[in-house]
């Protein structure tokens, strides 16, 4: 692992070791008879946080019209006692609660669970240098490389929910631009934590003529469907002159010292619905017919979305493309 300043070392511990820390915290205060505020909006994984402020001994409690429903139930019997509780991953809409012993006095409250969803990873194209079954390793790295790239990646599904295990497939040049085409040089394949997340270390790859600053990765969950794409560097200049190039596939370079090190991290997003992404006739494979139904609908319509923006346009073609052939 490069050595970065304190603070960034600590904010890459903190995404690799603890990606629920990205999750959000709320505070309610049990005010006398009213809860502070009485209505809050949260997502799946949040965590809510009730503190007693005011008045005589309060409870928090689920349900409605003063009856409970076992979801929750904490006692708040003296002024600044707290009771947590984390919004279950798969909890959705409107979860009321409140207090026993002021029921009566309309002391409720409201927490409404926002249906979150994420946006599908953009693919790329392969390449010509993939080579299948590399080695399970994320230290990519060959001593006296440089610059060197800590990468911290999670991968989560179209919920935003971290998909446990997934796999990860990285290939990419030297930083010279060279790509071994014979053996396993910056190659290899890993497996996220149960929170969906990782840790790369390798090298910047370098410029080869025609083609920018690129990592190739493939990711695939529990799910058929493998998403192929490529990862880019800001503020690179030959990334305008790059055809595969797209900004939303750009890393977050969190901090970069004076030797051109760097620390960045990317968010996989990937369907990892038991749907084969591509079949859009459903015989159990992605096929020329699919793709015959995608330039029908290409631009006209959505009959041929494959990667569920709503639209029917090249990213879908490179969707089908790289999940060609049988589903299973």
């Amino acid at each position: 692992m490069i050595r970065f300043t304190p603070v960034v070392a600590g904010l890459l511990l903190a995404f690799v070791g603890n990606p629920e820390s990205l999750a959000e915290t709320h505070t309610v205060l049990a005010n006398n008879t009213a809860f502070t505020p009485d209505a809050i909006e949260v997502s799946p994984g949040d965590t809510i946080i009730w503190q007693y402020n005011s008045g005589y001994p309060h409870s928090v409690t689920s349900g409605v019209s003063c009856t409970a429903d076992g979801l929750f139930n904490g006692e708040l019997p003296n002024f600044g006692d707290t009771f947590s509780w984390q919004v279950p991953l798969d909890a959705s809409g409107e979860i009321p609660y409140f207090c026993i012993p002021h029921c009566g006095n309309d002391m409720t409250g409201n927490i409404t669970v926002i249906d979150s969803s994420c946006e599908l990873t953009r693919p790329d194209v392969e390449g010509p240098y993939w080579i299948p079954d590399s080695p399970e390793r994320s230290n990519l790295r060959n001593p006296g490389d440089s610059p060197l790239l800590d990468l911290a990646l999670s991968v989560v599904d179209q919920h935003c929910l971290p998909v446990a295990g997934a796999w990860v497939d990285i290939w990419h040049a030297d930083s010279d631009g060279e790509y071994d085409k014979k053996g396993w040089g910056y190659r290899g394949h890993h497996f996220a934590d149960q929170e969906g997340s990782s840790l790369l270390e390798t090298v910047v790859p370098g410029l080869y003529p025609g083609r920018t600053s690129h990592i190739h990765v493939k990711v695939q969950g529990t799910a058929a469907f493998i998403l192929t794409t490529q990862l880019y560097f800001p503020d690179v200049p030959q990334n305008d002159d790059d055809f595969f190039y797209h900004p939303d596939l750009e890393v977050t370079v969190l901090d970069e010292d004076v030797d051109g090190n760097m620390f960045a991290e990317f968010q996989f997003v990937i369907d990892d619905t038991n749907a084969c992404p591509g079949d859009l006739d459903f015989d159990g494979e992605v096929g020329v017919n699919d793709l015959l139904s995608l330039l029908a609908a290409y631009q006209q319509n959505d009959e041929g979305d494959c990667d569920g923006d709503g639209d029917t346009d090249v990213d879908d073609v490179l969707f089908l493309i790289t999940a060609w052939g049988p589903c299973d």
